[in-house]
């Protein structure tokens, strides 16, 4: 997934804004997609891929939605003061008798003031933004841990799949030893200040990503043949992890907005009908890539499905290929939790540069310790996929979105609302506790009545 896209006048045609989109989407959750449905079961897998794709869809364009209601009170050649649609602050104070804004509800005044600050009214409107918009500070904090941990989470699936290729080549070199050279070079290049400097990675990175997903798509029909059917459909036990695991691969969802700043004015009114073909594309692509790789190798399917392949000249050219591009794709999605945090922590950064480093450097480190820690890609996805990436894809446009047409929303939109919130909660609890039940197994339900089970027949006996 590519990150930092420009803004103003970057994408003048349909296929550019289409190829962007689409990029920001394909990432590397796509390749334990198959472990996925090996987990979940194929028909399972395939209906619940296309609920989260309709549902995360929906959100997203309920989120769009709302940054045009910010932008709607706050950017107006003269401010309307609006608190709701065709309610006015004066009509506000004489419907309560009152003469004095101040006099207003904790909620009404918040809105009034956000409307008043320049600052909504000189700059592109961000996730973040029309979360401070509508749920103050604090909801502008949240979206952002959100993004920086979902964005360090990336980063780690990274490095954990170019550590497990490696060590697949020299199987007597443990993983983790891979990260000692890596982490320094990583380092080095998140040093760039500037996100154009990466532009040229990011681009063959792409290349080699799109060639990489072809070839593993030949070798899986092409394998086909070879395995014995297996006529898993469905369990309920891999449910949560298949939940968590492909709510990650609509990693873009954080980053919707930015998308839609990239494309000149004059051509956004036609932002939504692409992002719905790309959202298409990219679902059909999720599903017969995940269901074609399970059922090409059946139970042997591993956790990253590259290494499955074979060990012949192309097999190794697609693994190269994709490490190449998920290392040199790491510094970009650390780009934007580098300037947050920058921002959040050093005083003008442009003056402290050494700081600036140390930070980078520390953040690096972070995501070394945290690939030690959880080393497991599939368990990593879900974790991710079930925390910020359910937060930021369901949860909150659903929440914005009522705050921010509270007065006008239909009762079918009302219901919708609070439909993905409760299902964003839900499987946020489940898969994050299934994703920490697989890395500490003595949690799990299963194993717990498993092991209930073994003392009372041992008891019986």
């Amino acid at each position: 997934m590519t990150v930092g896209v420009a803004s103003g006048g970057g994408e003048k045609s349909t296929v550019h804004i289409f190829g962007n989109v689409f990029i920001s989407f394909i990432g590397a959750g796509v390749l334990g997609l198959p472990y996925a449905f090996k987990e979940a079961g194929v028909l399972e897998g395939v209906v619940v891929m296309a609920a989260i794709a309709i549902l995360s869809t929906r959100a997203m364009l309920k989120l769009m939605d709302c940054k045009e209601r910010v932008v709607e009170r706050v950017k107006h050649e003269h401010p309307m003061h609006e608190l709701w649609p065709r309610e006015s602050v004066e009509s506000l104070l004489e419907e309560h008798n009152m003469t004095d804004w101040r006099q207003l509800s904790p909620h009404q005044q918040k809105l009034k003031y956000y409307e008043s600050q320049a600052d909504f009214r000189e700059k592109e409107l961000d996730y973040a933004d029309v979360a401070h918009y509508a749920l103050g500070k604090r909801g502008k904090r949240l979206v952002e841990v959100s993004l920086v941990v979902s964005q360090v989470g990336f980063s780690c699936a990274y490095l954990i799949f170019i550590q497990e290729n490696l060590a697949h080549y020299l199987p007597s070199v443990s993983q983790h030893a891979w990260l000692l050279p890596m982490l320094p070079v990583l380092v080095l290049l998140c040093l760039y200040r500037n996100i154009n400097s990466l532009a040229y990675f990011s681009i063959v990175a792409d290349l080699a990503n799109v060639f990489a997903y072809c070839i593993v798509f030949y070798f899986d029909f092409s394998h086909t043949h070879k395995v014995p059917i297996h006529p898993k459909t469905m369990t309920l036990e891999g449910l949560p992890f298949f939940i968590g695991v492909a709510i990650y691969c609509y990693e873009g969802a954080g980053l919707i907005l930015v998308l839609q700043a990239s494309v000149p004015e004059n051509r956004r009114d036609k932002f939504r009908n692409i992002f719905k073909s790309v959202m298409v594309v990219v679902t059909g692509l999720y599903i017969s890539f995940g269901a074609a790789g399970y059922l090409s190798f059946g139970q042997s399917t591993r956790p990253i499905i590259t290494l499955n392949l074979p060990h012949s000249l192309f097999p190794h050219l697609v693994k190269a290929c994709l490490c190449f591009s998920l290392f040199f794709t790491y510094p970009v999605m650390m780009f934007p939790v580098v300037q947050l945090l920058e921002a959040k922590l050093i005083a003008d950064p442009p003056h402290h540069r050494i700081q600036g480093n140390i930070l980078r450097g520390l953040l690096v480190g972070l995501t070394g310790l945290i690939v030690i820690a959880i080393p497991n890609f599939s368990v990593l996805m879900a974790l991710v996929g079930s925390t910020c990436c359910t937060l930021l894809a369901f949860i909150l446009p659903a929440v914005l979105h009522l705050f921010l047409f509270e007065s006008e929303i239909g009762f079918k939109d009302l219901v919708f609302n609070y439909f993905i919130i409760f299902i964003g909660v839900l499987g946020a609890l489940i898969g994050t506790w299934d994703a920490i039940c697989r890395l500490i197994p003595s949690l799990s339900f299963f194993s717990l009545i498993d092991s209930i089970t073994t003392t009372l027949i041992d008891f019986t006996h």
